[in-house]
């Protein structure tokens, strides 16, 4: 018997433990030679059925913040700042969601 565990499962093998089963695979028989879940595979027939893809797309609800700054973004905050000089990092932040439509936190900046 295999420990799944929580583990990282690529959509590669997600699609490949679909096509199995859409291919006439017995779930028992994708769970013995993938090594994942029967739970997992439903699930992923699911998500599948629901959004055409084996992942769930990013929620909209979860910010998909920027957590690096690139060297343009650098330059476009220094000019920003030269400008003027006493603004609030939110007030950047704003700034960069309105101008450049870049979603980036505080705590980042």
């Amino acid at each position: 018997i295999l420990a799944m565990g929580n583990r990282k499962i690529s959509a590669d093998l997600k699609q490949c433990a679909l096509n199995l089963w859409n291919t006439g695979w017995d779930i028992e028989d994708i769970h013995d030679a993938l090594g994942v879940s029967r739970a997992s595979i439903y699930r992923w027939e699911a998500i599948f059925a629901e959004y055409g893809a084996v992942n769930r797309p990013p929620s909209p609800i979860r910010s998909q913040q920027l957590r690096i700054l690139t060297r343009a973004l650098i330059t476009a905050c220094e000019a920003l700042f030269a400008e003027e000089s006493d603004l609030y990092l939110d007030e950047v932040v704003t700034w960069l969601a309105l101008t450049h439509d870049i979603s980036i936190s505080v705590s980042t900046l």
